[in-house]
């Protein structure tokens, strides 16, 4: 896939943003008062979101005053690096008062300069350092309720005791501080200091994805095994107790309890209620890549007063304080400042950049194109095309005639445990937009059955690019309707498995097993086709990374129902194994001409360029 032309100065910024319990005084849930306008204002056009703002130079320098002591309700004593504003005259603390940027981060690695191009713009930097990780005091949690209430007290901190602060704060981080800065703004409720969410790399899920593909421990399980190295203090037991309980089948290996309290889809409506703008940011290449436009569309009902965890409705107009930017690259990639300073710039500093003044907040780099397009609904495909395996290997929207079946076994990828399945010549070209599904009916010799689909491009030099790929574990494949989705014929959209406990299936009886593949927006060019290909288990040395998507590590029940396994699967009239595909036309949607900064542009301007600019079945 082709690098954007424009090289940006991304960053990443591993932290956590956390928001106070208490209350705090009427003047601080006040509006926003004027304050020192810092940002740019371009006489012309610009190519950033709503049109009129620009990032502008550094006007101030920076200061660092490292390890300032927070004291916690309960002693325990949070440190954290604050980075300030100077007179680039003087290099003394500029005068503000300023907003503030609060990240918190259990990573020893951590730059405590990383926030600094927002500081040179007329913000304050904290980042702090969670209990019981690096320098900080307290037993670390994973997420758990005294990471929020200490969150909660930095933020009073930050609000009413930093010197400098107008009162006025900013959440911002990824990965595990983007996650934090869910739970923290949820604990906090509405009129407090917080004024905008800008989590990165993250999403609605944390068991679904990363931890688990179809309930068998993936690559992030090895996190685990690094995390003393990574974050310090006492994390490395934490750490060992987490594999140890994972890797014998224990409650952590199911999504119980444990999980429930540390997933931020969950808390959508809570943070709907605050009234807070999130903009969110992933890749395609993430590990949260489906669960983050998941998050975008619960956050959407929500704020709209809809059932939170179903589809956004075909009519429903989008809020325009919820974004979401889907860009290319890996965890934590590509992340753009800029842009983020905009979000900021109009939410804490009351700018008016245009940047809520969309229906189309939804912001996506489209892959093998190198498009930028905008939509807003999610997902944008309502009607869902079937492409039906045969035993001739091919996909075909066609049923097949007569009832086939193939075997596969459970082994590493090779003669026997491979099967592949090729679509005829997309002659036209076309689009994949939003999640795809797989629906297979299939029977066990064992108790159990593994797959992994995985979908590619074939373009017409024979080069593959992997779209996606999804798990099914045959004991955990019960789905819970209330949160499945389906089209208006009955084809599964988005599985949503319930991952409670192992349920053995009988050896020998057909059963149809409908399971998630990840959501992506691909460009099938003219002249390419798909293919699915199947297997069973994922080769091990693909499993040595700390962060993956992949199921690399089978429990030990789960390896032990597997053992053995030969998985027959089943086509024609009766058993209609199929691809589910959200396809719509090629080029559907309008598109930037600039594939270094993503297209923002409202949908106003652009109505009737591209036939997806409302929803696609329209």
């Amino acid at each position: 896939m082709r690098k954007p032309s424009q090289a940006m100065p991304f960053k990443f910024i591993h932290a956590l943003m956390f928001t106070a319990t208490m209350a705090l005084s009427l003047n601080l849930y006040s509006p926003i008062e004027a304050i020192a306008d810092d940002t740019a204002k371009p006489e012309v056009a610009t190519p950033w979101p709503g049109g009129t703002w620009a990032p502008g130079e550094a006007v101030y320098g920076s200061k660092l005053e490292k390890q300032t002591a927070v004291k916690m309700r309960d002693g325990t004593l949070v440190y954290a690096d604050i980075s300030y504003p100077t007179d680039p005259a003087t290099g003394e603390k500029a005068h503000g008062p300023f907003p503030v940027l609060l990240t918190q981060t259990p990573y020893l690695n951590t730059k405590p300069t990383a926030g600094d191009y927002f500081v040179k713009r007329g913000y304050i930097f904290v980042t702090a350092y969670i209990r019981g990780t690096t320098t900080s005091g307290g037993e670390f949690g994973f997420f758990d309720e005294n990471e929020a209430k200490d969150g909660a007290e930095l933020v009073k901190w930050a609000a009413t005791q930093l010197e400098n602060s107008n009162g006025v704060v900013g959440l911002n981080g990824g990965s595990y501080a983007g996650i934090n800065q869910f739970l923290t703004a949820a604990e906090l409720g509405p009129h407090s200091p917080v004024k905008a969410l800008a989590p990165y790399c993250m999403g609605a899920e944390l068991y679904r994805e990363p931890y688990y593909a179809g309930g068998i421990p993936t690559q992030t399980l090895n996190f685990q095994r690094v995390i003393g190295s990574a974050m310090g203090g006492k994390t490395a037991k934490s750490g060992q107790s987490f594999l140890d309980e994972v890797t014998s089948g224990g409650a952590r290996a199911y999504d119980g309890t444990f999980w429930d309290l540390r997933t931020a889809g969950n808390l959508a409506q809570k943070i709907a209620d605050a009234e807070l703008p999130v903009l969110l940011w992933s890749n395609e290449g993430d590990i949260y890549a489906q669960s983050s436009l998941e998050l975008y569309t619960y956050l959407q009902n929500a704020s709209s007063k809809r059932p939170v965890f179903q589809k956004m409705g075909k009519d429903q107009k989008p809020s325009g304080k919820i974004h979401i930017v889907m860009g290319q690259g890996g965890h934590c990639e590509n992340i753009d400042d800029r842009i983020t300073l905009e979000w900021y710039d109009t939410w804490l500093k009351g700018a008016k950049t245009g940047i809520d003044q969309t229906s189309m907040p939804i912001h996506v780099h489209e892959m093998i194109s190198n498009r930028w397009f905008n939509t807003g609904v999610y997902p944008p495909v309502s009607n869902y095309t079937r492409y039906y395996l045969s035993a001739d290997r091919t996909l075909s929207q066609n049923l097949p005639n007569t009832t086939t079946k193939d075997a596969i076994t459970w082994a590493q990828p090779g003669a026997g445990s491979v099967l592949q399945y090729d679509s005829p010549v997309f002659t036209e070209g076309a689009t994949i937009a939003g999640p795809i599904s797989a629906s297979i009916y299939a029977s066990s010799n064992t108790s159990n059955i593994e797959l992994i689909a995985t979908v590619e491009a074939v373009d017409p030099d024979g080069g593959v690019t992997k779209v996606s790929s999804g798990t099914l574990l045959a004991s955990l494949s019960e789905n819970d309707p209330e949160r499945s989705w389906s089209d208006a014929a009955g084809i599964p959209v988005r599985p949503y498995g319930r991952y409670l406990d192992d349920k053995p299936i009988a050896p020998g009886s057909i059963r149809r097993y409908d399971f998630a593949v990840s959501s992506r927006f691909v460009s099938i060019p003219p002249g390419s086709k798909l293919r699915l290909t199947l297997t069973t288990q994922t080769p091990t040395d693909k499993c040595s990374p700390s962060l993956g998507l992949d199921p690399c590590f089978p429990t030990a029940p789960q390896a032990a129902s597997l053992a053995g396994n030969i998985t027959t699967l089943y086509f024609g009239p009766q058993n209609s194994s199929s691809l589910n595909l959200p396809l719509a036309q090629f080029k559907c949607w309008a598109s930037s001409d600039n594939p270094g900064i993503p297209f923002w542009k409202d949908d106003a301007p652009v109505a009737g360029d591209g036939p997806c600019q409302v929803r696609a079945d329209d």
